[in-house]
């Protein structure tokens, strides 16, 4: 039998209660790690912890709104205090995205919140557990969800700048921290029946392998890519796992 992927590892995983946050928490868990699972929501974060420990796994769950100024700080201290160590980052915390908040609608609250989960909380989450990896010599690794809309404008201008933005952070990242041996990566997923999200009927058919993701197929690759296994030598990439959506030039909403 293989050994386990991350045994006696640790990893801070946050938009764990839902859809792929919540597939590479059980999935990491299955692997062997110690998880904090950070959620906005009390009942998906206690249904999460309820699956990861039905399958055998370790975690504790931090309750956290990442839109408010200071939670990333607050979380941040916690999992070190919590697990001790901290081996992996997992960063899939975003808000809600609605259709109806394009450039001529979006609140200024609604563009602050996109930010403030994705792009903030993801900067002071990686340059926080960067020192604490440093300072314990721990060959750590972060991964971050991203999106196929953060090189392809669609009039949803918060949630599309947010990615972008993540995705030049992965890259600064894994490009300071490469002599550490501290990996870092993105994860792009493409239409994904999970979170909520409602796809067109005809979407399906615009993907090359005929179907719509479900959360197991992107954390597949995430766990691959967080691994010293399968991924050892793999940092500052965006992984895109979208079944070939990108090869199109799929739905555009009408500017209005």
């Amino acid at each position: 039998m293989t050994d386990p992927l991350f045994e006696g590892e640790t990893a801070l995983v946050t938009g764990a209660g839902n859809g792929i946050g919540r597939a590479l928490a059980l999935g990491l868990a299955r692997e062997g790690a110690r998880l904090l699972l950070a959620e906005i929501d009390p009942a998906r974060g206690q249904a999460a912890l309820a699956a990861v420990k039905e399958a055998g796994g370790a975690a504790e769950l931090a309750e956290v709104d990442l839109a408010r100024r200071g939670a990333a700080e607050r979380l941040l201290e916690q999992a070190v205090a919590r697990l001790g160590r901290v081996d992996m980052l997992v960063h899939s915390a975003s808000p809600p995205r609605r259709e109806a908040d394009t450039l001529m609608t979006v609140s200024d609250e609604t563009w602050d919140a996109m930010h403030e989960v994705n792009l903030r909380s993801g900067f002071v989450l990686g340059r926080g557990l960067a020192r604490h990896m440093i300072g314990n010599r721990i060959r750590g690794r972060m991964l971050l969800l991203t999106s196929l809309h953060s090189g392809t404008p669609r009039n949803l201008p918060h949630y599309a700048t947010a990615k972008a933005g993540m995705l030049m952070l992965v890259k600064e990242l894994a490009k300071a921290l490469g002599a550490h041996g501290i990996r870092v990566n993105a994860l792009t997923p493409g239409a994904v029946a999970a979170g909520g999200f409602e796809p067109d009927a005809s979407l399906a058919a615009k993907i090359p392998l005929g179907r719509l993701a479900d959360a197991d197929d992107i954390a597949a690759m995430g766990l691959a890519v967080l691994s010293e296994r399968f991924g050892r030598y793999v940092t500052g990439a965006d992984i895109v796992v979208d079944g070939g959506l990108a090869l199109h030039n799929w739905f555009e909403p009408a500017v209005p």
